[in-house]
């Protein structure tokens, strides 16, 4: 339930009033983003920074 509420929440921050079907393309995503983990290389990969 709380993934749920989140990708509402991130699909009306960036679309406005989404649409269910983007609300469970977001849920989808962070679904099988919590089941995979951070990636691998995350952590080795220093952050890019624009100057």
């Amino acid at each position: 339930m709380a993934l749920l509420k989140l990708a509402k929440e991130i699909a009306d921050g960036v679309v406005g009033d989404a649409d269910q079907a983007t609300v469970r393309a977001v849920f989808d995503r962070l679904c099988l983003e919590t089941d995979m983990g951070p990636e691998p290389d995350a952590a080795a990969q220093p952050s890019a920074s624009l100057h």
